[in-house]
């Protein structure tokens, strides 16, 4: 039976974090002349919390983002437009506030830059080589390059001319991986993927873009990658500093991701930033890490400003009408995982991922998840069991059967002291934001519910929650729930200790 109202506390509760502070201050330090591959630098520095990315503005656009300080950006003038140019730096701290520079004179003049131009024949297979020793820039001519594992060393940089540049296997060929990076300081950039499609008949093949266990400092930048076998970016092992940026990745529907990492305590600093993911069958980007309650598993892991539409695998259409019979539902079909320790989620928008837009896994503990939009799924947010100490704050989830579910607490793990802050819930025909059994000690602050069904919050045997100022609109029913049900081991929940106080529903949000 659900029970309305709220009940005394013995226990204080953590501070809800406050609507608004002051963002990061940032500000480019130099160069102001590239003549030869340099560089870029920049000084930023957060008002609380850490920054998550700075990203480098050639005359308004990206050049690229580093997510670890010192901030800094390696580029090859030879590369970039010649002549004088203005750059700005943008940074983002973890709870999504931003800032940007003044903007600054640039002049590109290349004059020390040695860059070996390749085409099709034999002048790419000299290339072929020089990219697999390392320490050489490559540029790719316009054209149709034939290849299985094209091998990169440390300091390979690989670019292309742009679409018309593109990296195929042989008709009807079947590859682990198209491209291989291995080592450190690599470059992918400004050149098409084309995996060939259809999915073959195992998931250990069909990769796009492969990089090696103890790969460290890769950063794949502009690409397009479409007709994905498997994976588009696949990284495991012992990586760091691994980033996938301004991208195009797209499948058929037959690929399982776009951005697959597995995380351990051995890798941190995975990144998948400004990228657009179209129709893949189980992720759109996977930053994970299945260990529970591991301090520094796959630290900082950041998905910042993509836009990923239609995952959908065909294998769980039963799961739309009966998830009791049919096998593995909830298992895939997300937009964004993520399972490290201190992964920033921002400014992403996430529309029709058939089961969750985003969902925390693993050691999701100092997690932050902030300015996402997210519409058109089952779940807007799945928070599993172990996700500790984390920030769900001022994202937008419409059209979806529950907004926020925290996952109730089973085999020795749960969720607790979380903050729900500034959340936008909009038409959801479930929960808006439902606390399972032992989600205990959350702050739910200043959400707005409009529309949908009642209660809107549903505290089902969790206990010790601030739940103050959050306002309904636009449908009839109790704002705030508390209801009992039952530990894993039968034993009854009762919400206990809950603070339910000022909440509001009326005509307007």
């Amino acid at each position: 039976m659900a029970l309305v109202g709220c009940s005394s506390s013995t226990t204080e509760p953590p501070t809800a974090a406050p609507p608004a502070g002051a963002p990061p201050s940032v500000r480019y330090l130099g160069p102001e002349r590239l003549t030869h591959a340099v560089e870029l630098r920049a000084a930023a520095k957060p008002s609380s919390g850490r920054v998550v990315a700075a990203t480098f503005l050639l005359d308004g656009k990206p050049l690229g983002s580093d997510t670890t300080p010192p901030f800094k950006l390696d580029v090859e003038p030879a590369l970039l437009p010649r002549g004088e140019h203005k750059i700005r730096v943008e940074a983002v701290d973890n709870l999504g506030r931003r800032a940007i520079s003044s903007a600054e004179s640039l002049t590109v003049a290349p004059s020390g830059s040695d860059v070996l131009e390749a085409r099709p024949g034999a002048s790419f297979e000299r290339a072929r080589e020089e990219l697999r020793r390392g320490d050489v820039t490559v540029r790719l001519a316009p054209g149709r390059y034939e290849v299985d594992q094209l091998r990169l060393g440390s300091g390979a940089r690989l670019v292309g001319s742009g679409a018309s540049t593109v990296i195929a296997p042989k008709p009807g060929a079947r590859y682990w991986a198209l491209l291989v990076a291995r080592g450190e300081r690599i470059r992918i950039s400004d050149l098409t993927v084309d995996g060939g499609g259809p999915k073959p008949n195992t998931e250990r093949e069909g990769i796009a873009i492969a990089v090696f266990d103890g790969s460290r400092d890769v950063r794949l930048q502009r690409l397009r990658i479409v007709r994905i076998r498997t994976h588009g970016v696949n990284v495991w092992g012992a990586h760091s500093d691994v980033s996938v940026q301004d991208s195009e990745l797209t499948s058929d529907g037959n690929a399982q991701a776009a951005v697959f990492s597995l995380g351990s305590d051995r890798s941190r600093d995975t990144s998948a930033i400004r990228n657009r993911i179209r129709g893949f069958r189980s992720y759109g980007i996977l930053l994970g890490q299945k260990e529970f309650g591991r301090p520094a598993a796959a630290l900082h892991g950041l998905a910042l400003d993509n836009d990923l539409r239609d995952i959908r695998d065909p294998a769980r259409d039963g799961c739309v009408y009966d998830t009791r019979s049919t096998p593995g539902c909830g298992t895939n079909e997300g937009g964004i995982w993520t399972g490290g320790v201190e992964a920033a989620i921002i400014g992403n928008r996430v529309v029709r991922a058939r089961w969750d837009g985003i969902e925390t896994v693993g050691s999701s503990t100092r997690t932050t998840i902030v300015r996402n939009v997210i519409r058109d799924t089952r779940v807007g947010i799945y928070v599993e069991h172990s996700t500790n100490n984390s920030v769900i704050s001022r994202n937008v989830i419409a059209d979806a059967q529950a907004g926020v579910n925290v996952e109730w607490r089973h085999e020795g793990q749960g969720s607790s002291r979380n903050t729900f802050t500034y959340n936008r819930f909009v038409h959801m025909s479930g929960a808006g934001l439902f606390v399972d059994v032992g989600g205990d000690r959350n702050v739910i602050v200043g959400n707005v519910f409009v529309g949908g069904a009642r209660p809107a919050i549903t505290l089902q045997g969790s206990s010790g929650n601030v739940v103050k100022g959050n306002v309904a609109c636009r449908s009839d029913g109790a704002l705030v729930a508390l209801q009992s049900a039952r530990w894993d081991d039968g034993r009854r929940a009762i919400s206990r200790g809950n603070r339910v106080n000022a909440n509001k529903i009326g005509e307007t949000c």
